[in-house]
């Protein structure tokens, strides 16, 4: 039904969507059946097919505006996605370091920097969420347990431990992207 420009699109958009890992057979059929029916009104105007497909190609977007945008929405989605798991994680780390008898804090902040560190992989901007839903839980158990204020107001230092591991895994993400897009087939 379709020539050889909307294939041809819909091969270039697929390469796009893999480079952004974020392949979706669903949203390439959808992608196909608007552009079906944008050619198909395309001739009923009296437009040539070959017209008509490049017309509808043209008017859809390139490829790679659309796959960025479908991207940025599917992640936008898995950002606030991955406030679960890193709320577990930080939730977890404080549990440990409350633990009477726990007293190694660089084993505490080396979590807190992997376990953000993981979970901004996951993230394509705002990594800040991230770092905040896991370490959190520290200053917020020194907080409401300490005998001063001083302590407590320190114990947000501990928050430069996720913020760094978060941006560090963001960061990776974001470098094997553009490493992968440059050495496109």
């Amino acid at each position: 039904m379709s020539g050889d420009r909307i294939e041809g699109y819909l091969a270039e958009l697929r390469r796009e969507l893999r480079l952004r890992w974020t392949p979706s057979a669903r949203f390439l059929e959808e992608t196909r059946g608007h552009l079906a029916d944008a050619v198909a009104a395309g001739e009923k105007q009296g437009l040539g097919r070959e017209k008509a497909e490049q017309e509808a190609v043209a008017r859809f977007g390139s490829a790679r505006t659309v796959a960025a945008r479908f991207a940025a929405e599917r992640y936008r989605r898995l950002e606030w996605i991955m406030l679960a798991p890193a709320v577990l994680v930080g939730v977890s780390i404080a549990a440990i370091d409350a633990r009477p008898h726990w007293d190694d804090t660089g084993i505490t902040a080396g979590m807190l920097v992997i376990g953000s560190a993981l979970l901004g992989l996951g993230m394509t901007r705002r990594a800040w969420m991230i770092a905040l839903a896991v370490g959190m839980w520290i200053p917020l158990h020194l907080m409401l347990h300490a005998k001063g204020i001083g302590s407590a107001a320190a114990s947000l230092l501990v928050l430069l431990f996720p913020l760094a591991g978060a941006y560090a895994g963001m960061g990776v993400r974001r470098l094997v992207g553009t490493h992968s897009s440059q050495h496109r087939a």
